[in-house]
Order: C-alpha cells, then structure tokens, then sequence
C-alpha cells in the first residue's frame, strides 16, 4: 500500500513539474507575441532568405562543435562519478540526451531516460543522478562562463553584478579551501582537475552555440555585442523551463539588443532553432530509436578463487576489470584509474600492467597501482612509473601459530586480561544483526566514521557474507571482527571493539579467527595493512598529550599489530610519474577518508526526486550529527 502511495505522489510530481513547465511556456510565448505584435511577417521571411550559404555552413559547423563540447561533458561526468561506462556510447548518450531534453523541456526527466535507454550499464537511478549532475554543473560553469564575459567585455551590460559575482566565487573557493577548512583541501584538489575541464567544456559549448546565431544574423552585429546577450538569454531559457527556451529566450536576447532590428533577430532565432534545436533533436531521436540492443549481463569472478580481499567487490564501491585470463579488482577516482592488489587468475604482472594502462587509456584516466606486491612493483619501475612505499600487510600462518614464543609476551598479557573479565571470542554462524548494527554505532560513535575504497564498511547483507567472530563478557556484546574469506585465505576487514570493552577484547578476537582459520587448514590469515607512517614512533610530546601523538602518527595501529609478531609484506603505490603519484595519493587518501555513500540494498527512486547523492544508512550519517 505505502509503496502504491509513493508512486502515486511520484507521477503527481511530475505531471505537476509538466503542467507548471508549460504553463511558463505559454506565459512567455504570450508575452513575446505582444512584443512581436508589431513586426511584419515579410521582413521575417526576408530575412531568413538572406542568409546565405555559407553562414548556414558555419551555423552547422559550430553547432556541431558545441554538441562535441556536450558529449564530452557527460564523459567527464560519469569518470568523475566513477561509473563503469566510458568511450564513444557515453557521447552518444550525452549528445542524445541534451539534444533531444533542449528541445522538449523536463530536462530532468527526458534527459535521464535517454541516458538510461542508451547505456545497458546504468540503472534508472544512475542515469538520473548523472542528468542532476550535468544540469547543476552546466548551470554553474555557465553562470562562470557568463559573467567572466560581461566583465571582459566593454560594451556589455551589468558589468558591476558580472565582477561581483566573480568576487563571490573566488571569495567562495579560498573560504573552501582556506586554513580553517583544510579538511575540505583534499577534495578540492581531487576535484580541481574535473571542474576545470568542465568549465572549459561549458566554454567551448557556449561560445560555439552564440557563433552559430551570429552567423545567421541577416544584419550587421559584432560577435562581441552579441555574445552577452546571447548567454544571458540562454541562461534565461535554461531557468525558465518551458521546452527549447521558448519566449524566455527570445524576450532577453531582444531587450538586450539594439532597438528596431526585431524582424532580423526573429528570423535569427527561427534560423537558430532549426540548426541547433531541432536538428539535433531529429538526429537524436535516431539515436534513441537505434538504442543498443539486449542490456549485458556482467559477470563476477570467482571470488573463491581470488585473494580474499577481492570480495570488497560485493559492496559495489569497486569493480572487477576483465583482462586476458583475469580481473582487476579496480577503483576510480577522479583521474585516476586504480588497480588494488593484484591480478586475479594466471595473469603475468607484465600482462596485467599493460591492460590497466589500455583501459585507463581509453576512459582518459592515469593508471595507478595501490596496494601492489614488490614484483608487481618492480614491473611497474621497469615500464617507467613512479614506484613508493606506502605500507606493510602483516600476515600470520593458522597452521604454525603459537603464543609460546617470546616475541608475544605482550599478546599474552592481553589476552590474560580479557580472559580475567570474562571476555569469550568465538565465531558466530547466526548473526545478532541488529546488536551487531549496535556495535558498530558506538565504534563510530568514538572513533569517527568509517573508511572506505579500500576498506570494507558495515552494511548487514556484506556482513552476512563473511566469517564473524564476536566477543561476549557477563552476557554483553563487547566487539566484533569480520573476515573476507576464501578456502586458503582469511583477511581482517572490520575490527569493531567496543569502547568500554575490557583491554585485550581486539587481541582475543583475532586469536579466536587464527584459531578457526587453522581448524580448516586455511594457509594465510591476513591482519590488513598498516600504512607506512604507522611504523614511525610517535613524537615527543608531554605526558598527558601522550595519547594525542600516537593518534598522530596511528603509531597504535602497528603496535596492535606487531604484538602478533606477523609476517610483514611490502606494499606499493606506483604511477606513471612522480607528480600523477602524488595526484593519486592525494585523490586516494579523499577516497579512503571520504568514500561515496553505500547505496541502499534496492534503491529504485522515481526520476521525480531528482537527488545527486546516495541515500545513506545510518551508521553512515552518525559523523555528520556528532557535529
């Protein structure tokens, strides 16, 4: 019932956002004609015959261009947005979708059902988020675009608003990335990039669209003087909604022109229409009535097979590249194509690299290897990338485990406590999801939110998934720990003990999962990675700030781990030169600090919310209200 209701109010939405659309459109198009009540038809006709050949060439051309411009603009969109659709379909798409929405209005709405209709691989939700994101950012880069033009421009008009506005924008932009935000310097930086080609895109497709008017102007106008105006109108039919601009977008262009050339700016505009709306519209029907055939089912290696860590792919945050005889389990970030790890299946590292670097190619991203094995390293060095350190994984073998060593004295006495309050680890076949989810809130709740990318996040169908060991005291929940799981390999994703829990319940946990791993022969159990900096000491600072140096330098983390006294393994961060390595560990500590919102189990919105971000869950949002 609640979900027949929802439904209801979705289509009543958007018949609503319809009717207001062309009860816009229907004002403007009544005040234009009591604007054009004067002109005189035959001028109109006139001057439409007068132009010429060539000016009708060049309206095509440029038109053409801006179309390109827009094409390549929904491209930048679904890299940034880390989609797995990329090359020549998402320009189609992008063209289609604009060409044909520009000309029918809602462009929300036909904008998205064309890009879902074209690419197999979005779902209708994807393709909405993707139109909101091009629709908010167009407008944005045009407003940019506009008023850099009114302020370099000296016969344009509100040239005191158009600097002021640029004033806002850069006040705005070292407000964001200023000291007291430095929390906010990292994704500036890995957006920086996106948003500069996006301006420039807007650029091109604006400045493209006002040259293909200005060549079917029957009269004698500067392309400076009109330009401005252009934009502004533009603009204007942009905001207004109504389909194509209509009325919006003639009544600004007039008022802004000079006076008694109204029949001449008409047929223009009509001319205009032909070459740049309806055109493209017809040839994006085509494209649309084309589609793309039967929409591809995507297979999933066999993650039993793989390194356990590959199961991060069931979060959907990363993506399983294929590659001859395997996978990549592979991450996007803004520039940034990123392998993890290494290859699945019987793929040489030489193999592997050089069909990262081809794909990465394709989708104009940088290669980038995270987390890699010093032989893949060493492969990357040979083919010239930049090669650094960026962690060590500590490992134990089930099999030879023994605390009797002196190398764990300190685990010993860990475990000593949490043994003397009553702490009991074992692991958990039916999941007490719902104290579970309790858990991990209060861990959140202490340490801050959750990383991502790389590291796994609490989320009941991932977890059902995995090998749980819980710890227990006088009755109470005191910690979990989660392991990807395959049958020669265990790896530790999350470690959630609670707050108050007795001290040894994180070691005890671990002991309990090495000694369930060794009770079915599983050769490797991995404690994760540590980064690099974690091994330094922490600095020298008074008693009582103690705890706050090795929170400084995560010194506690390796120390956690060293009490194991593990195996520990190298890895690497490499890519093709030494500044795009330090893009991409910028852009890859955004990713793990930030990640993107897990998406609901079955988000299925209604084109109508039009929403860009993820619905999040709420051990997702606990940060943001602890603020």
């Amino acid at each position: 019932m609640q979900h027949g209701q929802n439904s209801t109010q979705h289509a009543a939405q958007i018949w609503g956002r319809i009717t207001l659309s062309f009860a816009i459109a229907a004002v403007l198009a009544l005040l234009l004609a009591q604007r054009l009540a004067g002109v005189d038809v035959a001028q109109v006709v006139d001057g439409l015959a007068r132009v010429a050949p060539g000016a009708w060439g060049l309206a095509l051309l440029a038109t053409g261009a801006s179309f390109w411009a827009l094409g390549r603009y929904d491209a930048v969109i679904h890299r940034h947005l880390g989609t797995d659709c990329h090359g020549p379909k998402v320009h189609r798409a992008g063209f289609a979708a604009i060409a044909i929405s520009q000309t029918l209005g809602l462009g929300l709405i036909t904008g998205a059902l064309v890009r879902w209709r074209l690419l197999p691989g979005l779902s209708l939700w994807q393709a909405t988020k993707i139109t909101g994101t091009v629709t908010i950012s167009f407008l944005a880069g045009w407003a940019v675009v506009t008023a850099t033009v009114l302020t370099v421009t000296p016969a344009a008009p509100f040239k005191g608003f158009a600097i002021g506005c640029l004033g806002l924008a850069c006040a705005g932009l070292v407000l964001l990335a200023g000291p007291w935000r430095m929390a906010r310097l990292r994704k500036v930086v890995t957006k920086g990039g996106t948003m500069a080609r996006l301006l420039v895109l807007t650029a091109i497709d604006t400045g493209m669209a006002g040259l293909a008017l200005w060549a079917l102007m029957p009269m004698d106008i500067a392309f400076l003087l009109l330009l401005p105006a252009f934009l502004l109108a533009y603009g204007a039919g942009m905001i207004s909604g109504s389909p194509g601009g209509v009325g919006a977008f003639e009544l600004t262009l007039l008022a802004l022109l000079p006076p008694g050339q109204d029949a001449g700016v008409l047929a223009a505009v009509l001319a205009f229409r032909v070459v740049y709306y309806a055109l493209p519209a017809v040839i994006g029907g085509i494209v649309l009535a084309r589609g793309t055939g039967v929409r591809p089912a995507y297979a999933t290696p066999d993650l039993s097979q793989s390194f356990a860590e590959a199961q991060l792919l069931r979060q959907g945050q990363l993506q399983a590249l294929a590659i001859p005889q395997g996978h990549l389990l592979t991450g996007r970030t803004a520039h940034g194509l990123v392998a993890l790890r290494q290859p699945m299946g019987a793929v040489l590292p030489a193999m592997a690299l050089k069909a990262l670097i081809q794909s990465a190619r394709a989708e104009r991203l940088t290669p980038v290897l995270y987390k890699c094995s010093a032989r893949m390293a060493v492969t990357a060095r040979s083919t010239g990338f930049a090669v650094r350190l960026v962690g060590q994984e500590a490992w134990l073998d089930p099999a030879t485990f023994t605390l009797a060593t002196p190398a764990r004295a300190a685990l010993r006495r860990k475990l000593r406590k949490a043994a003397s309050a009553g702490v009991i680890a074992c692991e958990s076949r039916a999941l007490p999801m719902a104290e579970l989810a309790a858990q991990n809130l209060r861990w959140i709740a202490t340490h801050g939110a959750e990383h991502g990318f790389s590291m796994g996040r609490f989320q009941p169908d991932y977890i059902a998934g995995q090998r749980v060991i819980i710890a227990w005291s006088k009755g109470r929940m005191v910690g979990f720990a989660t392991f990807h799981a395959t049958p020669t390999e265990w790896a530790l994703d999350l470690l959630r003990p609670d707050p108050a829990a007795p001290d040894g319940t994180a070691h005890a946990l671990i002991i309990a999962a090495v000694q369930a791993a060794a009770a079915e022969g599983v050769a490797r159990l991995s404690l994760a990675a540590a980064p690099i900096h974690c091994f330094s000491k922490a600095p020298a600072l008074p008693v009582g700030l103690a705890p706050l140096a090795r929170h400084l330098s995560a010194y506690g983390l390796a120390q956690f781990k060293q009490s194991f006294a593990p195996h520990w393994q190298p890895l690497y961060l490499c890519a093709v030169s030494w500044p795009a390595l330090g893009i991409a560990a910028v852009e890859l500590m955004h990713a793990v600090r930030r990640p993107a919102a897990l998406a609901l189990p079955e988000p299925s919105p209604e084109p109508a919310e039009y929403e860009i971000a993820t619905a999040q869950q709420s051990w997702h949002r606990i940060r943001q209200h602890a603020r």
